[in-house]
């Protein structure tokens, strides 16, 4: 694992970026994030792992660092956490334990708050995987809370990340609220749909790419695997077009492929520095 440090023009605070962590043990990426002393910290979703519910009981019981993990955001500064694809047999009563925690949960919403003496706006964009679990669930009278692997209503029966759309009906509101704009997206592939004014977005899911490779076209480490993109995906791990910056991840391997010449990183965002 590394510390990577991103310059970003307007930022005025100092933010670190976790995602991915998928059930994990933490205490690592904990102590690079305390180290950074933050102003902030933005989890972009996949603190658990979907490969891993017993699909009997919520799976903040069944994978025991999820919780833990967002407290201990939350006790070194004001932590803000968007929903990845593999949150997506959460409830209501899961969410609000993990606003227990004492993280903000941005669950399609934003917050303008004001940090460091800058204003920001910070919004979540939620996978569109819960969004489609919870239509799921709405539609099917009396299935139980977390039905069965092979069930119609657990993971045999939810479709492709690339047949389902995002809500993006509120980012028009959110791009339009006063102050320094951060959208939390755990989907990179995502980007295309963001209003061009949010100056931030922070993403996962990518993994890094998995097997990092320098390409001399386009003079940077790019990825040959990514969920939700397929071979050679487009974002993968650093800055794009100034605006979008992708996390590689706090887990080690996308199964069933491992990680190769790409390690996992704890992301800090911070101002530019002055020459």
């Amino acid at each position: 694992m590394r510390t990577t440090v991103y310059h970003v023009p307007g930022c005025r605070v100092r933010l670190v970026h976790l995602s991915d962590m998928h059930g994990r043990p933490f205490d690592e990426a904990i102590a690079r994030a305390a180290a950074c002393k933050p102003d902030l910290i933005a989890v972009t979703g996949d603190v658990l792992n979907r490969h891993r519910f017993d699909y009997r009981r919520s799976p903040l019981d069944a994978q025991a660092h999820a919780l833990p993990f967002l407290a201990a955001c939350a006790a070194l500064a004001p932590t803000f956490f968007s929903l990845g694809n593999h949150e997506w047999m959460l409830d209501e009563d899961d969410l609000q334990r993990i606003r227990d925690t004492g993280v903000t949960l941005l669950d399609n919403e934003y917050r303008t708050v004001r940090i460091a003496g800058q204003s920001l706006v910070l919004g979540g964009l939620t996978s569109a995987r819960c969004l489609d679990y919870r239509r799921q669930r709405a539609a099917a009278d009396g299935a139980e809370r977390y039905p069965a692997r092979d069930t119609p209503h657990g993971l045999a029966g939810i479709r492709a990340n690339a047949e389902l759309a995002p809500d993006t009906d509120w980012l028009a509101d959110f791009a339009a609220a006063p102050g320094w704009h951060v959208l939390l997206s755990h989907h990179p592939e995502y980007f295309p749909r963001f209003p061009a004014s949010v100056e931030l977005i922070l993403s996962g899911h990518a993994h890094g790419g998995q097997w990092a490779y320098y390409s001399p076209r386009k003079k940077r480490m790019c990825g040959v695997l990514a969920p939700g993109q397929g071979l050679f995906p487009q974002w993968t791990k650093g800055v794009y077009e100034n605006r979008l910056l992708v996390s590689a991840g706090l887990s080690n391997t996308s199964f069933p492929v491992p990680r190769l010449c790409n390690p996992t990183e704890v992301v800090v965002v911070e101002g530019r520095q002055e020459a």
